[in-house]
């Protein structure tokens, strides 16, 4: 005999038995159909029991963490930034406001960080004022960072492994800061960096007008200790404008190369670049030599006095021996002697000569000819003994 009318429950004539329904988080679930009105309650009524609970939504993540202060304090201290060189020849802003935001995440990331760290940027960081405008140019940047990706290397070549940029983006409106986190995947390429990296200076990049010169920023600190360095026109454009409009090398170069090396050069740059046409049709290559500029009380000085401070009576036999090897593989003297401040200790200074045996000896046999020597120096002085890029 029938009952009265049950909820989720209903007869279906065409297969003369009875169906059984519940909803669940806005959606109709099917439980079956059975022999009489009874066993389809008793099913409808063991599901709402045995169904996981929804988990709660919730727009607070990543939360404002509870030292957010010290982290602004700490960040607005940090005065060189870094990150793997993966990272800088992988294109992941496309604006201004985007750039400022990566540089001023990386300022909150800490070597010792073994977890994605939370990034906490003040408001006044970004915009000299704010309003509708600008909160509309914050959401559209902040969405196109949270769906930035990283194609990280494989051995196979045809393997793909992608990650994402950032896990989490919040705007606290209540106190003006922007609360971010790096994508977990990305942090071994931020923390306890050990060779193929690149130093920035945050001054620099925040003074920086345009991303593309955010690009070629990053780009020519990486190539700098390899100077001069050559790249192909075709992996310039990809690594700076990837499907941009200037399909054309004449574009390219009034659009971005020019500009852009006009500002860097009134930075701490001191560039120039040389175009190679083959046989004398479009341009193929570009030769950057990258420097740093020298005041000009030191471009006054004579090339004797361009000594190290510390008198040379002070320095122990093993750290003249240092300064004489260094001086051979062309390390400037201000090089010189930031590696001595680094590197103390009878022990890591042997394994600093032990080290850097190899490179002399390459270079006075010319075993690598064309080697920018003092740069395979510094690369290897930095990856063996990381605390010297960290002094910069």
């Amino acid at each position: 005999m029938q009952s009265p009318s049950i909820k989720g429950v209903s007869f279906d004539k065409s297969k003369g038995k009875w169906k059984a329904r519940t909803i669940r988080d806005g959606r109709t679930i099917n439980l079956g159909t059975f022999a009489s009105q009874l066993e389809a309650a008793q099913a409808v009524e063991q599901a709402t029991i045995s169904l996981p609970t929804a988990p709660a939504k919730t727009d607070k993540l990543p939360l404002l963490p509870v030292d957010h202060e010290e982290i602004v304090a700490k960040a607005q201290r940090t005065k060189l930034v870094a990150q793997h060189n993966t990272l800088v020849e992988t294109p992941t802003t496309t604006t201004l406001l985007e750039a400022k935001i990566f540089a001023l995440m990386l300022r909150c990331v800490s070597r010792s960080d073994v977890e994605a760290p939370t990034a906490v940027i003040p408001l006044e960081d970004l915009f000299p004022s704010f309003g509708g405008k600008q909160h509309q140019l914050l959401e559209t940047a902040m969405r196109r960072m949270m769906s930035a990706t990283i194609q990280i290397p494989e051995l196979n070549q045809e393997n793909v492994h992608l990650v994402s940029l950032c896990d989490s983006m919040r705007y606290d409106s209540d106190t003006k800061l922007l609360v971010a986190t790096f994508g977990k995947a990305v942090i071994p390429y931020l923390v306890n960096l050990v060779g193929n990296f690149t130093t920035a200076d945050v001054d620099e990049l925040l003074a920086i007008k345009s991303n593309n010169t955010h690009k070629l920023y990053w780009l020519m600190r990486s190539w700098q200790f390899k100077s001069p360095h050559t790249v192909s026109v075709d992996e310039l454009r990809e690594l700076t404008t990837p499907n941009s409009q200037f399909t054309r090398y004449s574009e390219f170069r009034t659009k971005v190369l020019k500009p852009s090396m006009a500002e860097l050069n009134e930075l701490s740059f001191d560039i120039t670049y040389t175009e190679r046409r083959q046989r004398g049709r479009a341009v193929t290559d570009i030769t950057f030599n990258i420097s740093k500029k020298t005041n000009a009380k030191q471009l006054a000085l004579p090339i004797e006095a361009a000594v190290l401070e510390l008198p040379k009576q002070q320095l122990t036999p093993l750290q003249q021996k240092i300064s004489t090897r260094l001086t051979k593989l062309k390390l400037t003297q201000a090089q010189i002697k930031k590696v001595l401040e680094v590197v103390v200790g009878e022990e890591p200074l042997t394994k600093l000569l032990k080290e850097t045996y190899p490179v002399l000896r390459d270079f006075e046999t010319k075993a690598k000819p064309g080697e920018n020597v003092a740069a395979a120096t510094m690369t290897l002085l930095k990856s063996t003994f990381p605390a010297i890029w960290a002094a910069n």
